[in-house]
């Protein structure tokens, strides 16, 4: 066995071989329980006391030392039970988030690809309203992600509009009965200025 001994914690360690952490003077793994949160935890004692760890820090301070103030431990495959240490890293508490939010967009743009529902967009300055028969057809025509489309016509995003080149835009649902001013727009990636647009 490779082990690598946490700084803290003496008779505790990481076996790099099999990926489970060891009691050493008891030759034995440390079992592990699962967290609410969805990460793995385990329990250590230094003889006097004992102290709950996630155990990808645990395991990262094993391979490294004390996670420093200010930092945390990010999975990188985003997979929170996969705790082999190449997989761990350690970064800021705000590139952790900037990854995590990163990571959120990326989800809600799968889930708007699967929710087809036409969408009216408002223009908040000029009272223009268009609609769209999906969230990906909005975003291109507004140059946006359909991840931001869907988070705001779901009321899961603290911003209540987008900021568009076209203006300030306020997205909501509507029935395929209310649907006015279609616009439909040709297949291509966001961001491209689309010149033929077809208006019913």
């Amino acid at each position: 066995m490779e082990i690598k001994v946490h700084p803290e914690f003496k008779n505790y360690g990481y076996n790099i071989n099999d990926n489970n952490i060891y009691h050493i003077p008891l030759k034995r793994v440390v079992l592990q329980r699962a967290h609410t949160s969805g990460y793995a935890m385990n329990v250590v004692s230094d003889g006097k006391q004992q102290k709950a760890f996630m155990s990808h820090r645990f395991i990262w301070e094993c391979c490294n030392d004390i996670i420093p103030r200010g930092y945390e431990i990010d999975h990188i495959n985003k997979n929170k039970l996969d705790n082999k240490i190449d997989n761990l890293r350690c970064i800021t508490i705000e590139e952790n988030r900037r990854h995590r939010d990163h990571t959120n967009i990326i989800k809600f743009a799968k889930i708007a690809h699967t929710l087809k529902r036409f969408i009216k967009s408002i223009n908040i300055d000029t009272n223009e309203v268009i609609c769209f028969k999906s969230k990906s057809q909005c975003g291109k025509y507004y140059g946006i992600s359909p991840a931001l489309v869907y988070l705001i016509t779901e009321n899961k995003n603290l911003a209540k509009t987008a900021n568009t080149n076209k203006g300030k835009i306020k997205f909501e649902y509507v029935d395929e009965k209310d649907v006015c001013n279609l616009v439909e727009i040709p297949h291509a990636r966001i961001g491209k200025t689309y010149k033929k647009l077809k208006v019913t």
